[in-house]
């Protein structure tokens, strides 16, 4: 059996299991890696050697322990659904040794209240450059556009803790202001519904405002014509690009003068709310966790640092 062939009908069987897109696309990056280095057509010719030379590789490369770890599990996975499936007669997952990494319990990287007002002032700011040449050509409006959608993509990002996918394909129809909540289409392809914070209705109602100013028919109809919140500019039946958004942090993060990403958003959401005593069910209900004891997990030092907070107050040295 040819690596492509079987390589395919790895990729079938994940689809199957309904992956989400982006970790199917880190599986296939990560097996195209291993295949491009390995001097192998068949699934017969890999031995001990190839597979530890890959190894070998992997250490040389300067990987943060995660990302080696990951490749290192996907290449396991499927070299033993090669042998389980019978496209393969050798055990060849037995090969890669499993990494034990240490647990840490090190704080998230959170937004301050700062850095937040620091972030949207310079959103309205580009909002407003970009109004005073509306209608002067399309690059203007449509840059006007951008910073608007930026602005209530930022107050999505922080006011429900979603995800960056979760984010770029909320549907018109998932924004329901009558029942004051946002349908999300969480990881597993489950269903979230969030109740919209009045911090976030006022961003939604900003956006409306500031979009009616927006003149251009061009813009108007391809967001008529779009299901979704945010569209494709390319493709109105498709939602904006998950990239789009990873563009904005890049721009985002010269502002601040540090590197961020979509993903503090969500720990910034996680972190607030755990400092306001947010119940922890509660919460990783709203993060679309599909178990407590993960939430707990992963923000353990964030729980534990608001709890030392509240009873240390409990300290007292004044006997009278």
């Amino acid at each position: 059996m040819t690596i492509q062939k079987s390589i395919h009908y790895f990729k079938v069987s994940l689809e199957g299991m309904q992956l989400s897109p982006h970790t199917l696309k880190a599986y296939m990056q990560d097996l195209n890696q291993w295949q491009e280095c390995i001097e192998a057509v068949n699934l017969e010719e890999i031995n001990f050697e190839m597979i530890q030379d890959y190894l070998i590789e992997l250490q040389s490369q300067d990987l943060k322990p995660a990302s080696l770890k990951r490749k290192r599990v996907v290449l396991h996975r499927f070299l033993k659904f090669c042998y389980e499936k019978r496209l393969c007669d050798e055990r060849l997952y037995e090969y890669i040794d499993p990494i034990k990494m240490r647990k840490t319990k090190a704080p998230k990287e959170i937004l301050t209240t700062e850095e937040i007002e620091e972030l949207i002032d310079y959103i309205d700011g580009q909002i407003g450059e970009n109004e005073v040449l509306l209608g002067s050509s399309n690059h203007f409006d449509y840059l006007y556009y951008c910073w608007i959608r930026n602005r209530l993509l930022i107050g999505i990002l922080l006011y429900t803790g979603c995800r960056a996918t979760e984010a770029v394909s909320i549907k018109k129809q998932d924004i329901n202001i009558q029942t004051n909540s946002i349908l999300l289409l969480a990881k597993g392809f489950k269903y979230n519904n969030i109740p919209i914070h009045p911090q976030l209705l006022e961003f939604l109602g900003v956006y409306q405002m500031q979009l009616k100013k927006l003149e251009n028919k061009e813009i108007l109809s391809n967001l008529e014509a779009s299901p979704y919140m945010f569209p494709s500019r390319q493709d109105s039946n498709k939602h904006l690009a998950s990239r789009s958004l990873h563009d904005l942090m890049l721009k985002l993060s010269t502002v601040l003068g540090r590197h961020i990403h979509a993903h503090i958003f969500r720990h910034t959401f996680a972190s607030y709310c755990i400092a306001a005593k947010m119940d922890i069910t509660t919460l990783s209900s709203l993060i679309s966790h599909s178990n407590p004891s993960i939430t707990l997990s992963i923000y353990t030092h964030e729980i534990e640092a608001s709890q030392k907070q509240n009873e240390i107050k409990k300290l007292n040295f004044d006997r009278r």
